[in-house]
């Protein structure tokens, strides 16, 4: 990856409000790159990602030559130890793909927003943490991704909670109804 662009993380878990943090800053003119969607892209069908997790996890997972995520999720948001192979298979191939994105970027500052940017590894020189409270959290996921609220907080209570991300990230902002401090934030991006 290229070094003379600044890296920022935005980071936390589901339902926390990255996506709404992340577009704040693309309409201040900062490139976002989203670590889902590039997640999407390598579980594709045919890919090595693919490949390796359909070998791991059984055909189970698979349609049509691609990873079906809501079955996927269905078993890793139930299982931590397959939940942390899931993520050393896919980690690679993400950051692989995000640092792809990065070195397209003409912009000296690219902001990478993922749940999992601190357990990969992501090298970024200024990491934020975006927290809010758990119910905001449930009611989000449920409504964006057509969750029971079992589903819900199974995957909710496989994720860290505020104190990782308070202890990993260089801050944190709120985001469970105040509006964050965009001013701050994008001070600390310009530093």
């Amino acid at each position: 990856m290229m070094r003379n662009k600044k890296i920022v993380g935005i980071t936390g878990g589901s339902g926390c409000g990255k996506s709404y943090l992340s577009d704040i800053l693309r309409s201040r003119g900062i490139p976002v790159i989203d670590a889902d969607k590039t997640a999407h892209e390598i579980m594709e069908k045919d890919t090595p990602c693919t490949r390796e997790l359909i070998a791991f996890f059984g055909g189970e997972i698979e349609e049509n030559g691609a990873i079906n995520r809501k079955k996927l999720g269905e078993i890793v948001f139930s299982d931590p130890e397959k939940l942390k192979k899931l993520n050393e298979i896919s980690h690679k191939y993400i950051l692989a793909g995000i640092n792809d994105k990065i070195e397209r970027e003409k912009s000296d500052i690219v902001c990478v927003d993922g749940a999992a940017l601190i357990e990969s590894g992501m090298p970024c020189d200024l990491m934020i943490g975006v927290l809010a409270d758990y119910e905001t959290r449930k009611r989000r996921i449920m409504a964006r991704d057509s969750l029971s609220e079992e589903e819900a907080q199974r995957r909710l209570n496989a994720q860290p909670g505020d104190g990782f991300y308070e202890g990993n990230c260089d801050f944190t902002v709120r985001n469970d109804g105040q509006e964050p401090d965009i001013d701050e934030i994008m001070k600390r991006i310009s530093e």
